[in-house]
């Protein structure tokens, strides 16, 4: 027995529109959001669900057509009547590449209480997540959230009440559910290494002495917070400085502000940014928890350690231009950390050869330290292929926002120039809209260091392909342009005072393994 969604004839009840707003909610904003980096169809087989899911159900139906009608195709096989697991069978219908793994049913409680706020059944809950869990296996879509302070994270107006009403309002039971909202939102912030921001229409000294002067207890982010801009522009002028700030694109962004007049000139300003109609505390955590905004595959220590990895950056920037930090590079064998980093990268990654590799090809990955030994984790990756004459030719590389203008790019530079055994590099660059970094990498050294050769790859011929001597060098651009569409391609050499150049920009240096 076998049912297929791509036949389901929809019931003619109305759906509640709970359900329907929290299911619009999901699909817009996560699935439709993955829509921007991915045109990917998916097929996903779930095995187990069969007897207990009913597909005449106006909600299931309504789920799974708003899923396909975004290239997300669900088939349900082997029905059980017990179910502790399912199995879930994903296949990428664009890449051919597929996985599979075991979905554990836990928490059923909570699953109930989700359900019976959202009005969706139990059953359309655990759909949404798994496809949430394959989204995520490709990219992790919200990085950051952004606060307005009055009336969203406390209790009353802080240039017409003052600080002491503030807190005194906070103290009282009206500030029980903003308690109760910052305690969730802290322990999401913690575990996931989520930024978190405030954008408020403030004095900006006197926001930080209000937020001083609040204990934990009635303000859970007090020290939590990562960014903090308060002044009379529009809001969706500070979230951009916001971004800029934290290095993640505005997209990246749910923002959380209890206005409406706000909300919507943010909508309207920054389209990409996710702004959540919400009525009450509790009601925005629905939306949070339902929406799958959150969803993680595994917790993650990297995860955790994220945001103080980021603040100790931070630090190291304040300190001095270019930071004194350490640099580990370890071969990627497998591709692994390379894939997990390409997948996760926007503003610096030189194409969309995310998870393809041929045999020839290399990857490497960087791990970053401060002076006193501590790891800040993993910083960039790169993907090359070693060509016959000892040069190489650097299919992807991508660099986590974390760790933009410390001086990385120039020693990643350095080091593969040093590595290539006559000193040059063809490097390959597919403009994404998204990846300004490194067009600006290219624009500080185009002519000195960069070099343009004329050999940029036409997207709808290959008329340059043929025009390479190189016989494995002529396969592996065709192979590639084959796979990612058209791309510049621009060289590195070692001439003159190049090396030197480059050199002078960073600090970094390079720690032998072992």
């Amino acid at each position: 027995m076998e049912h297929d969604h791509e036949f389901i004839i929809v019931n003619e009840g109305t759906i509640n529109p709970i359900a329907e707003k929290i299911i619009k909610n999901y699909t817009d904003n996560l699935i439709g959001k993955f829509r921007h980096y991915s045109s990917d169809k998916f097929k996903i087989q779930i095995s187990g669900l069969g007897y207990m899911l009913d597909t005449n159900n106006v909600t299931i139906s309504y789920l799974l057509d708003s899923l396909l009608n975004f290239g997300f195709s669900l088939k349900f096989v082997n029905p059980e009547k017990h179910i502790e697991t399912l199995g879930v069978v994903c296949e990428n219908v664009s890449s051919k590449e597929s996985y599979d793994y075991i979905y554990q049913i836990q928490d059923l409680p909570s699953i109930f209480e989700l359900s019976s706020k959202t009005s969706i059944p139990v059953l359309g809950i655990i759909i949404m997540r798994i496809v949430a869990q394959t989204i995520l296996k490709y990219k992790i879509l919200y990085k950051a959230i952004v606060f307005d302070l009055d009336d969203t994270l406390w209790c009353g107006t802080l240039a017409e009440d003052g600080i002491e009403e503030i807190i005194g309002n906070m103290q009282s039971k009206d500030g029980v559910p903003f308690v109760s909202f910052m305690n969730f939102i802290n322990v999401v912030a913690n575990e996931l290494g989520i930024f978190i921001a405030i954008c408020s229409r403030n004095d900006s000294e006197k926001v930080k002495l209000t937020i001083e002067q609040m204990g934990e207890d009635i303000f859970p982010l007090k020290n939590q917070i990562d960014c903090i801009v308060a002044n009379n522009n529009d809001k969706s002028e500070n979230i951009k400085e916001i971004a800029k700030r934290l290095s993640i694109l505005p997209e990246a962004i749910i923002f959380v502000d209890d206005n409406q007049l706000i909300r919507d000139e943010v909508k309207s300003k920054l389209p990409n940014v996710f702004v959540p109609e919400w009525s009450s505390h509790n009601d925005l955590i629905t939306q949070l928890i339902a929406g799958c905004f959150f969803e993680r595959n595994e917790l993650s220590l990297d995860s955790q350690v994220r945001r103080r990895q980021f603040q100790a950056i931070e630090v190291e920037r304040k300190n001095n231009q270019l930071p004194k930090l350490f640099i580990k590079v370890f071969k990627d064998s497998l591709h692994e950390e390379a894939t997990r980093l390409y997948a996760k990268s926007n503003q610096f990654k030189l194409s969309q050869l995310n998870r393809t590799f041929s045999d020839r090809t290399e990857s490497l990955f960087f791990e970053i330290f401060r002076q006193n030994g501590e790891n800040l984790g993993i910083c960039s990756a790169i993907t090359y292929c070693t060509l016959d004459n000892g040069n190489f030719i650097i299919l992807n590389w991508a660099i986590s926002c974390r760790y933009f203008e410390i001086g990385l790019e120039e020693f990643i530079l350095v080091y593969m120039l040093e590595k290539a055994k006559q000193g040059w590099i063809d490097f390959i660059f597919q403009s994404t809209g998204k990846n300004k970094k490194v067009e600006e990498l290219i624009d500080k050294y185009y002519g000195h260091v960069v070099f343009d050769d004329c050999s940029s790859i036409p997207n709808d011929n290959n008329v340059f392909v043929d025009y390479i001597s190189d016989s494995s060098y002529k396969q592996l651009i065709a192979e590639t342009t084959n796979i990612i569409g058209g791309f510049q391609l621009y060289s590195l050499h070692e001439y003159g005072e190049s090396i030197k150049m480059l050199s002078s920009n960073t600090n970094l240096k390079l720690i032998q393994n072992g």
